[in-house]
């Protein structure tokens, strides 16, 4: 558990209850000490408890009134009473008030040892059904937020309510890479469209430090039917901040979110035409000018950041089948908005430019190299009856050596040689089956100078000699027709 707050008016019990508690098996973040109900209650007005334990006869506000006005918090700790024996009944009464267990005093370790391990999985069962209801609460909300269809949701408008109560809420968008700008225990964020999306009461935004957060704000809206037009303003106003570099703003009627010209049609297109060529920097150029404009209110807020969802879709179109394997991965991209504006977007849009026209250039040369492998090959076909040899076939496709060598082995899967032995010896076995010429003019007719070295060569590749392959194919040939 994080928190356990012990209420007792008399120091030496109360302190003597905290160390106990510490150094039991249950692990607990925090131990705070109070001496009166008056106390405690301040405190749980603050901040959210997970277990107290309360004395009842204590100055100022006793432990009866405390528990009383427990019922009214939005999230009450599990209590237990710590009473003497004259209190025994005090405590049965408690019981009715949402009270779990009690302690008699003096508390006896074994005793503190098994009331926090029952509250303990009490607070974990709560958390966890907690995080369920929660769960659902926020899909439900999310495919609301994203699908307003004007249909009566009065389930969700019941959850909306539970949640939030009468409190003036307020919507914000933040940046998908700021995860951590809104803690996790916040009742509604969530990602959507790249970026977080958080309801949250008005006095919880005033806390938030937004110092270069740039984050987008609507105005104040209470209830589930005010939900829609914040949430749209707060995205208005997360688009504004992007662009403009500022760290937050607030949505505001005097601001003219839609001033500013119409982008060009055929942008995008244009774009991709100038990609990967020698012109693509210039074309980067031109978005980065295309943001200074919009920054400037002379381009519509809206227009640039559909120009460059529209150019990574039609880069995507003309070049994700050209790639292979993990390069295809390039075009996983994020949504503009999971970056804090739009200098960090246009950063990694630059260096994503870089990376797929690298990709792409390779992937040319990979598309020319096979090229010049078959022209290769279909060079060897014809000249394999020469004296033939691997410098002169990668000076005849115009190609370095020591690449044509890995490349060669790369798409016929064997290296230059034995795929030079294989169409001699080929050859050398169909002159064997079809003519009556003697073996030495067969080794010499497909390219082979030296008499013992086509003998030997045709022995490893075969298993057998030129004279004893002729034979065994006599034979074969007598016994079909027989």
């Amino acid at each position: 558990m994080k928190t356990l707050l012990i209420v007792e008016d008399e120091k030496m019990i109360r302190h003597g209850i905290a160390v106990m508690a510490d150094r039991s098996s249950v692990e607990i973040d925090e131990i705070i000490e109070c001496k009166n109900g008056q106390e405690a209650f301040e405190i749980l007005n603050r901040r959210d408890i997970d277990l107290m334990f309360t004395d009842i006869r204590m100055p100022k506000m006793d432990g009866i009134e405390l528990v009383k006005e427990t019922d009214e918090l939005k999230h009450p700790p599990l209590i237990v009473v710590i009473s003497g024996y004259d209190d025994f009944n005090y405590a049965v009464e408690m019981m009715k008030h949402n009270v779990k267990d009690y302690l008699l005093k003096p508390i006896k370790r074994d005793q503190l040892e098994r009331v926090l391990k029952d509250m303990d999985r009490l607070i974990t069962d709560e958390k966890e059904q907690r995080k369920v209801e929660v769960s659902g609460f926020i899909s439900q909300l999310k495919n609301y937020i994203q699908n307003p269809d004007g249909r009566n949701n009065q389930a969700l408008k019941s959850q909306f309510d539970k949640v939030f109560a009468d409190q003036r809420l307020t919507a914000l968008f933040f940046a998908g890479s700021m995860k951590e700008l809104i803690e996790p225990t916040e009742p509604v964020c969530f990602e959507t469209g790249g970026q977080y999306l958080s309801i949250l009461p008005v006095d919880r935004i005033k806390s938030l430090d937004f110092h270069n957060s740039f984050v987008g704000i609507s105005q104040p809206f209470t209830g589930l039917e005010g939900c829609i037009s914040a949430v749209s303003e707060a995205f208005a106003a997360r688009r504004h901040a992007f662009l403009y570099h500022l760290s937050s703003h607030v949505w505001s009627e005097e601001t003219d979110y839609d001033q500013g010209e119409k982008t060009k049609d055929g942008l995008a297109s244009q774009f991709v035409q100038q990609f990967p060529t020698e012109r693509m920097d210039k074309a980067v150029a031109n978005i980065e000018n295309l943001f200074f404009q919009a920054e400037h209110g002379k381009i519509r807020e809206k227009d640039i950041i559909d120009l460059v969802y529209e150019i990574e879709n039609e880069l995507e179109k003309a070049y994700k089948n050209i790639l292979t394997g993990q390069q295809q991965n390039l075009f996983e991209r994020r949504s503009p908005f999971y970056y804090k504006d739009a200098s960090e977007y246009l950063t990694d849009f630059t260096i994503w430019m870089e990376q797929l026209k690298r990709c792409l250039l390779e992937q040319r040369g990979a598309d020319q190299n096979r090229g010049k492998i078959l022209e290769a090959t279909d060079y060897m076909k014809t000249h394999f009856r020469e004296n033939l040899n691997m410098a002169m076939v990668s000076n005849y496709v115009s190609m370095n050596y020591s690449l044509f060598s890995i490349t060669f082995k790369e798409y016929t899967g064997i290296n230059f040689v034995n795929y030079l032995k294989n169409l001699r010896i080929n050859e050398a076995k169909h002159l064997l089956e079809t003519t009556e010429e003697k073996v030495l003019d067969i080794g010499y007719q497909v390219g082979y100078e030296n008499d013992k070295h086509f003998l030997k060569t045709f022995k490893s590749i075969c298993g057998v000699s030129p004279t004893e392959y002729r034979k065994n194919f006599e034979f074969k040939k007598i016994d079909k027709h027989d």
